[in-house]
């Protein structure tokens, strides 16, 4: 074995000894957790014992799946569940097949597969912020309408529909579509309840409960919605602000990430292409390469994290 295959070697050996002994770890407070749960029921019959771990079973796993069919519907995906799973495991699988090719080694997949899943999570993540920035304009724009309207004397039902009828988001229309659906057979409350399945809102939230207030005391209903309506504009224009700033710095990681890019192209061209020779022709070179380029790649994450600000 060359001196390369045996620090590999050990650096696999120490990781699995590491993710070994963390596994223990959490396995022996699992065991513990589970020898507190099994005195509290020691006492009931065997029947009724039964009957409780069963239950706790089922739920553990409902709980699993609805998380899972939330942030499906969070995303706007509507296929089945089984095809999301199988996309997930196909393009985390995609991710460590990619990795192992340019690194032509097995270690490949132990890198690629984590990225994988770090990569998946963050088009979910994207698409799931991208939908909840167009609803909230949508809304905030829906709601300025439907105070106007009902200022003009038109009634709460009729300028709520108006109002989302000329909305320029198909993605807002549809969403609200199902509330009109449900309005009638569960309840507006309910209603605008399983509207959050659908989008992660606050502004929504603030909405609903605007309406409930404003039905309950009753009064001048369109006062009340005035005042959510300025509270939206606000937290939209201070969104928009936000969303600058998070921009130029973004914008500052790539053009650092660029200027590396085109140092490497440079060097290499000044060096008769040997810098490409050395990093893409040995194996060597290939891990320090991807090394670099995961480095980076984890700077930009960090700089996104340090820099986002939610409201």
């Amino acid at each position: 074995m060359t001196n390369f295959e045996i620090r590999i070697l050990l650096l696999l050996v120490i990781s699995f000894s590491a993710t070994f002994l963390a596994y223990i770890m959490y396995v022996e407070y699992k065991r513990i957790k589970h020898l507190k749960y099994v005195k509290n029921v020691i006492s009931l019959k065997e029947e009724e014992m039964m009957d409780i771990l069963e239950k706790n079973e089922k739920a553990q796993t409902l709980a699993f799946t609805k998380k899972l069919h939330l942030i499906m519907k969070h995303a706007g995906l509507e296929f089945p569940l089984p095809v999301f799973i199988f996309l997930f495991v196909v393009f985390v699988a995609g991710s460590g097949s990619a990795f192992t090719l340019f690194l032509q080694h097995w270690l490949g997949y132990f890198i690629g597969i984590p990225f994988g899943v770090m990569i998946f999570y963050m088009i979910l993540n994207g698409i799931t912020l991208r939908r909840k920035k167009e609803f909230n304009r949508a809304l905030a724009t829906s709601i300025s309408v439907l105070v106007k309207m009902m200022k003009n004397g038109i009634g709460f039902e009729q300028a709520l529909l108006k109002a989302i009828t000329v909305s320029s988001s198909s993605m807002f229309k549809d969403i609200f579509s199902r509330f009109f659906q449900e309005k009638n057979a569960i309840g507006e409350v309910e209603a605008f309840k399983n509207l959050n399945d659908y989008v992660n809102s606050k502004e929504l939230l603030i909405f609903a409960l605007a309406i409930k207030i404003g039905r309950a005391s009753g009064g001048q209903f369109s006062n009340t919605l005035e005042k959510v309506e300025k509270t939206i504009s606000y937290r939209k224009k201070m969104q928009e602000k936000v969303d600058v700033v998070t921009r130029e710095a973004s914008m500052g990681s790539y053009i650092v990430v660029g200027i590396a890019i085109f140092l490497y192209f440079s060097l290499n061209g000044n060096f008769d292409g040997k810098i490409h020779e050395y990093f893409m022709n040995s194996e060597y070179g290939r891990f320090q390469l991807l090394g670099i380029a995961m480095w980076v790649f984890i700077g930009m994450i960090a700089n996104k994290i340090i820099t986002r600000i939610d409201k």
